[in-house]
């Protein structure tokens, strides 16, 4: 695991504890899957991705879901003295592991299929391009 994924993966959960500190109940529900969002759209945005961006979402939402499930587990041990009923209960912190396992699964696919679309546009230009060319070139006696 790059040390790259481990510092997004603690980048979200500080994002995720500040958030559940600082927002409240009602407004939660919106910012902090537009802040794992954005997160993931900066983090999507090196040249790792590229190829097999619904791949790469998958391994990067993995590793962010164990690392925040370690770090958790951590924050459970150390501020709640191991009362796992007091901070299950809490629905905000169960919020943050669907959230952390589909968001950069489902920017990969509208990654990937963006890049599809792209290349797929550029291919029928060149088709489109050489057509053209061949028949201003070749008289029209040679294509029929």
């Amino acid at each position: 695991m790059s040390l790259r994924i481990v510092w997004y993966s603690v980048l979200i959960w500080i994002t995720a504890f500040l958030v559940g500190s600082f927002i409240f109940l009602p407004w939660f529900y919106v910012v902090l899957p537009l802040s794992i969002l954005l997160l993931t759209v900066y983090y999507f945005d090196t040249k790792d991705a590229t190829g097999n961006a619904i791949g790469f979402g998958l391994l990067v939402a993995i590793a962010w879901f164990f690392t925040i499930v370690l770090f958790t587990l951590l924050e459970i041990i150390g501020f709640y003295y191991f009362d796992f009923a007091y901070y299950f209960s809490d629905i905000r912190n169960w919020l943050l592991y669907p959230l952390v396992l589909l968001i950069p699964v489902v920017y990969g696919i509208i990654l990937e299929n963006s890049w599809n679309k792209k290349s797929k546009k550029s291919k029928v230009k060149n088709v489109r391009f050489r057509k053209s060319l061949t028949e201003d070139l070749l008289p029209k006696s040679a294509l029929s």
